[in-house]
Protein backbone atom coordinates (compact mmCIF):
# COMPACT_ATOMS: atom_id res chain seq x y z
CA UNK A 1 0.00 0.00 0.00
CA UNK A 2 1.47 3.46 -1.10
CA UNK A 3 0.89 5.03 2.74
CA UNK A 4 3.87 3.43 3.77
CA UNK A 5 6.40 4.23 0.86
CA UNK A 6 5.26 7.18 -0.96
CA UNK A 7 5.80 10.54 0.58
CA UNK A 8 3.74 12.25 -2.18
CA UNK A 9 2.80 15.73 -0.81
CA UNK A 10 -0.11 16.35 -3.70
CA UNK A 11 -2.23 13.59 -2.04
CA UNK A 12 -2.56 16.26 1.26
CA UNK A 13 -5.90 17.47 0.43
CA UNK A 14 -7.87 17.19 3.54
CA UNK A 15 -6.14 17.46 6.92
CA UNK A 16 -8.72 16.41 9.65
CA UNK A 17 -8.50 16.09 13.64
CA UNK A 18 -9.25 12.82 15.27
CA UNK A 19 -9.79 12.55 18.46
CA UNK A 20 -8.79 9.32 21.10
CA UNK A 21 -9.94 9.24 24.70
CA UNK A 22 -7.79 6.21 26.31
CA UNK A 23 -6.25 6.06 29.91
CA UNK A 24 -8.62 8.96 31.03
CA UNK A 25 -7.16 11.43 29.04
CA UNK A 26 -7.76 12.94 25.53
CA UNK A 27 -5.59 12.75 23.04
CA UNK A 28 -6.24 14.44 19.38
CA UNK A 29 -4.35 13.93 16.14
CA UNK A 30 -4.14 15.44 12.42
CA UNK A 31 -3.99 13.16 9.67
CA UNK A 32 -4.27 13.96 6.23
CA UNK A 33 -4.84 11.69 3.08
CA UNK A 34 -2.30 9.42 1.44
CA UNK A 35 -1.45 8.37 5.72
CA UNK A 36 -2.12 5.09 6.87
CA UNK A 37 -5.52 5.01 8.88
CA UNK A 38 -6.32 8.76 7.97
CA UNK A 39 -9.71 9.01 8.71
CA UNK A 40 -9.63 6.93 12.07
CA UNK A 41 -7.02 5.52 14.38
CA UNK A 42 -6.47 2.07 13.74
CA UNK A 43 -8.60 -0.38 15.82
CA UNK A 44 -5.97 -2.90 15.83
CA UNK A 45 -3.55 0.08 17.60
CA UNK A 46 -5.82 0.55 19.89
CA UNK A 47 -5.60 -2.83 20.94
CA UNK A 48 -2.16 -2.80 20.96
CA UNK A 49 -2.50 -0.04 23.40
CA UNK A 50 -4.93 -1.18 26.09
CA UNK A 51 -3.19 -4.27 26.27
CA UNK A 52 0.59 -3.01 26.93
CA UNK A 53 2.05 -3.70 30.16
CA UNK A 54 3.01 0.26 31.80
CA UNK A 55 5.96 0.89 30.33
CA UNK A 56 9.04 2.79 32.07
CA UNK A 57 12.52 4.26 30.38
CA UNK A 58 12.31 4.81 26.38
CA UNK A 59 10.39 3.81 23.57
CA UNK A 60 10.63 3.81 20.43
CA UNK A 61 7.39 3.62 17.50
CA UNK A 62 8.50 1.84 14.96
CA UNK A 63 7.10 2.76 11.40
CA UNK A 64 5.07 5.76 13.31
CA UNK A 65 3.11 6.84 10.99
CA UNK A 66 1.33 9.93 12.25
CA UNK A 67 2.52 9.34 16.10
CA UNK A 68 -0.66 7.54 18.15
CA UNK A 69 1.30 4.66 19.99
CA UNK A 70 4.18 6.45 20.78
CA UNK A 71 2.42 9.74 21.69
CA UNK A 72 -0.47 7.56 24.05
CA UNK A 73 2.13 5.41 25.77
CA UNK A 74 4.98 8.05 26.30
CA UNK A 75 2.23 10.43 27.67
CA UNK A 76 0.78 7.86 29.71
CA UNK A 77 4.01 6.58 31.19
CA UNK A 78 5.83 9.67 30.77
CA UNK A 79 8.58 7.76 28.41
CA UNK A 80 11.53 9.23 26.28
CA UNK A 81 10.09 8.94 23.27
CA UNK A 82 11.65 7.63 19.80
CA UNK A 83 9.61 8.32 16.44
CA UNK A 84 10.67 6.62 13.24
CA UNK A 85 8.85 6.42 10.01
CA UNK A 86 10.33 5.84 5.99
CA UNK A 87 7.56 8.43 5.51
CA UNK A 88 8.53 11.90 5.69
CA UNK A 89 5.15 12.99 5.55
CA UNK A 90 3.77 10.70 8.18
CA UNK A 91 6.75 11.74 10.41
CA UNK A 92 6.25 15.39 9.87
CA UNK A 93 2.40 15.18 11.00
CA UNK A 94 3.66 12.80 13.90
CA UNK A 95 6.31 15.81 14.99
CA UNK A 96 2.93 18.35 14.92
CA UNK A 97 0.70 15.26 16.87
CA UNK A 98 3.77 15.10 19.50
CA UNK A 99 3.55 18.86 19.95
CA UNK A 100 -0.35 18.93 19.76
CA UNK A 101 -0.20 16.46 22.85
CA UNK A 102 2.24 18.18 24.47
CA UNK A 103 4.75 15.39 24.18
CA UNK A 104 8.75 15.44 23.75
CA UNK A 105 9.79 13.18 21.21
CA UNK A 106 12.94 12.66 18.87
CA UNK A 107 12.05 12.27 15.32
CA UNK A 108 13.96 10.27 12.73
CA UNK A 109 13.82 9.40 9.57
CA UNK A 110 14.45 6.03 8.65
CA UNK A 111 13.75 2.51 6.78
CA UNK A 112 13.39 0.61 9.44
CA UNK A 113 16.66 0.61 11.75
CA UNK A 114 18.66 2.12 9.03
CA UNK A 115 19.01 5.25 10.56
CA UNK A 116 18.62 4.36 14.38
CA UNK A 117 21.71 3.75 16.40
CA UNK A 118 20.53 3.37 19.84
CA UNK A 119 18.79 1.03 21.98
CA UNK A 120 15.46 1.08 23.83
CA UNK A 121 13.61 -0.53 27.15
CA UNK A 122 11.05 -0.89 24.87
CA UNK A 123 9.42 -0.90 20.72
CA UNK A 124 6.18 -0.62 19.84
CA UNK A 125 5.09 -1.64 16.10
CA UNK A 126 2.15 -1.73 14.37
CA UNK A 127 3.70 -4.20 11.22
CA UNK A 128 3.22 -3.22 7.72
CA UNK A 129 1.56 -6.20 6.52
CA UNK A 130 1.40 -5.40 3.01
CA UNK A 131 5.22 -4.63 3.12
CA UNK A 132 5.09 -8.59 3.44
CA UNK A 133 6.66 -11.42 5.77
CA UNK A 134 10.24 -10.53 4.59
CA UNK A 135 10.33 -7.45 5.74
CA UNK A 136 8.43 -7.74 8.68
CA UNK A 137 10.55 -10.38 9.61
CA UNK A 138 13.52 -8.27 9.77
CA UNK A 139 11.69 -5.66 11.44
CA UNK A 140 11.52 -8.51 14.26
CA UNK A 141 14.80 -9.55 14.02
CA UNK A 142 16.19 -5.81 14.17
CA UNK A 143 14.12 -4.54 16.89
CA UNK A 144 15.53 -7.57 19.21
CA UNK A 145 19.05 -5.92 18.43
CA UNK A 146 18.01 -2.64 19.47
CA UNK A 147 16.33 -3.77 22.43
CA UNK A 148 18.02 -3.19 26.14
CA UNK A 149 18.64 -6.13 28.46
CA UNK A 150 15.24 -6.66 29.51
CA UNK A 151 13.46 -4.83 26.95
CA UNK A 152 10.44 -5.85 24.69
CA UNK A 153 8.87 -5.25 21.24
CA UNK A 154 5.45 -5.06 21.33
CA UNK A 155 3.25 -5.73 18.19
CA UNK A 156 -0.31 -6.33 17.14
CA UNK A 157 -1.79 -9.28 14.13
CA UNK A 158 -4.58 -9.97 12.80
CA UNK A 159 -4.58 -14.08 12.60
CA UNK A 160 -5.38 -13.31 8.76
CA UNK A 161 -2.16 -11.10 8.66
CA UNK A 162 -0.12 -14.26 9.39
CA UNK A 163 -0.08 -13.81 13.56
CA UNK A 164 0.58 -17.73 14.10
CA UNK A 165 3.36 -17.82 11.54
CA UNK A 166 4.72 -14.39 13.41
CA UNK A 167 4.89 -16.29 16.43
CA UNK A 168 6.76 -19.00 15.56
CA UNK A 169 9.21 -15.99 14.70
CA UNK A 170 9.27 -14.79 18.15
CA UNK A 171 10.01 -17.75 19.47
CA UNK A 172 12.68 -17.94 17.10
CA UNK A 173 14.64 -14.20 17.98
CA UNK A 174 13.10 -13.67 21.70
CA UNK A 175 13.83 -15.88 25.14
CA UNK A 176 10.27 -14.77 26.60
CA UNK A 177 7.40 -14.65 23.94
CA UNK A 178 4.07 -13.85 25.49
CA UNK A 179 0.81 -13.91 24.11
CA UNK A 180 -0.72 -10.45 26.12
CA UNK A 181 -4.55 -10.77 23.90
CA UNK A 182 -6.15 -12.94 21.71
CA UNK A 183 -9.56 -12.34 20.60
CA UNK A 184 -11.54 -12.24 17.44
CA UNK A 185 -8.40 -12.93 14.89
CA UNK A 186 -6.80 -10.11 16.73
CA UNK A 187 -3.21 -10.91 18.85
CA UNK A 188 -1.17 -8.27 20.73
CA UNK A 189 2.47 -10.21 20.69
CA UNK A 190 5.80 -9.22 23.38
CA UNK A 191 9.28 -10.77 22.88
CA UNK A 192 11.84 -9.94 25.53
CA UNK A 193 15.35 -11.00 25.47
Amino acid sequence: MSQYFVENPSVLTHERHLRLEIFNAQFTFLTNNGLFSCDKIDDASITLLKNIPPLKGTLLDLGCGYGTLGIVLSKTYNLDLTIADINNVALAYAIKNAKLNKVSATAIHSNSFANIHSKFDNIVLNPPIHAGKEIMYKMYEESAEHLLPEGALYIVIQKKHGAESTLKKFTEIFEHVDVLYKKKGCFVVSGKK
